[in-house]
């Protein structure tokens, strides 16, 4: 193939993972088809299915991509304090609620039981590094002497990831449950 061949197969592949990832943060994945992409983008749904054959595909992709952002997200935090490190998991909250969307990992979540297995499989390993990730900051803060808890400190972080994904449905009827949470999660943490 020559370069700018491949340059717009990659163009168009970015394309519909962006407009996928956009429709399923709004509606959720269950609730778009190629359809909806391919009248967005203005291209016939086979340009879809060259790049993914089916749909659960296209749903492991962009779980993949979250898998790939998210890593790079928390290398980028790992010289931050756990104190810090706490306000950055909030901050992805906030992201997601200002651009009025789910996160990925609460729509995911909620459909789980309807996914493809493929689509399953790759849900429990993105879920498992966020559940990680927040066990691994309040696991440093507890023994860095600035959080404190009792029990585990996975049971901890399953504990600021459900409040954290609660949170933000629960921001869709009182705007001011995100920031009261948090602000919970900080003193549950001793932290605030």
């Amino acid at each position: 193939m020559k370069p700018e061949t491949d340059a717009r197969i990659t163009d168009t592949r970015k394309k519909i993972l962006d407009l996928a990832e956009a429709l399923m943060l709004s509606r959720g994945f269950n609730a778009f088809s190629y359809q909806h992409i391919s009248a967005e983008l203005g291209v016939r749904n086979a340009a879809i299915h060259y790049h993914f054959p089916k749909k659960s595909d296209l749903g492991v992709a962009l779980i993949e991509r979250y898998c790939r952002r998210f890593e790079r997200f928390t290398q980028a935090q790992a010289e931050l304090s756990p104190g810090e490190q706490l306000e950055k998991y909030f901050e992805l909250a906030d992201r997601y609620f200002g651009q009025q969307q789910i996160c990925p990992s609460g729509i995911l979540s909620a459909e789980l039981q309807t996914l493809p297995d493929d689509m399953r499989l790759q849900t429990q390993a993105f879920v498992a590094l966020m559940r990680g990730w927040a066990a691994d900051i309040v696991r440093r803060g507890r023994d860095a002497g600035v959080m404190h808890y009792p029990g585990t400190a996975e049971g901890m972080g399953d504990v600021v990831f459900a409040a954290m994904q609660g949170a933000l449905q629960l921001a869709r009827f009182d705007q001011q449950a995100l920031q009261a949470v948090k602000l919970q999660i900080r003193l549950l943490l001793g932290c605030q």
